[in-house]
């Protein structure tokens, strides 16, 4: 693992020139390795695959670099399909092999990669493959909740209320469909639907222990003066203490 980091440092070193938001990339996904691997180990893994769950962890958003000096923004839908340039960036002369030797994997890590930003997962993977493709998603999600309640990542409020199709779609326990959003408001309410997209038990567990999206629903409340839209957040927040409270139980 140690040889697979000093590889990621060495490609990453090249965009250290493109400024703060390529760091704050790197910190993300080393603190995702440590995720995928907490969350891997409360799965009762074996040690083979809570080193592939790791290494899927390190090069999640492996493409994340290269959309940044091409096109200045982290936004796929003004850019490029992240996940999927990564793919294309690790079968790129074989570049995965300077993560790791062996090639029985390849694929899991792939499609687990491939499939950490989509809004779901295909139904026809295999098992194995969809657990792993599960665990990245829920390492990944919980990692951009806590970006969110440091202020590293911030959202522009407007006072006005939800529309009413994202309001209803987290009181129905569903994530969000980004096609929905209509206001920078509505833009709040993607991580808190995070929460309908996490897959295990442990990760549930994580969530409950650092408060995240509560922390974050509350943020949102003191920043506005819309008392139909604190009266939402409200409710959603109870929608989503009693989800996870029924997925840990």
């Amino acid at each position: 693992m140690n040889k697979a980091i000093e590889e990621f440092e060495n490609y990453t070193n090249n965009y250290l020139e493109y400024g703060e938001m390529i760091e704050l990339k790197i910190k993300h996904t080393l603190r995702v390795v440590d995720l995928c691997e907490k969350i891997a180990k409360r799965l009762d893994l074996t040690d083979e695959e809570i080193y592939i769950a790791k290494i899927i962890g390190l090069l999640h958003d492996i493409g994340r670099f290269e959309q940044w000096k091409q096109y200045k923004t982290f936004k796929d839908l003004e850019s490029i399909d992240h996940a999927d340039f990564g793919v294309e960036i690790l079968k790129k002369d074989n570049y995965l092999r300077k993560y790791i030797e062996d090639t029985k994997y390849d694929e899991i890590i792939l499609k687990s990669i491939e499939y950490h930003n989509k809004y779901e997962i295909p139904k026809d993977l295999d098992e194995k493959t969809n657990m792993f493709a599960k665990l990245i998603r829920d390492a990944d999600k919980i990692d951009i909740l806590y970006l969110f309640t440091t202020g590293e990542l911030k959202r522009e409020l407007e006072d006005v209320e939800f529309n009413e199709n994202i309001y209803q779609t987290l009181l129905n326990k569903k994530c969000i469909n980004r096609k929905d959003l209509k206001t920078k408001t509505d833009r709040l309410a993607v991580p808190i639907g995070f929460i309908f997209d996490i897959n295990y038990k442990e990760s549930f567990k994580c969530l409950k222990e650092t408060k995240y999206i509560e922390t974050i629903i509350n943020n949102y409340k003191e920043q506005t003066n819309n008392n139909k839209l604190k009266e939402q957040l409200e409710e959603i927040k109870n929608t989503v203490n009693n989800y996870i409270e029924v997925k840990l139980c």
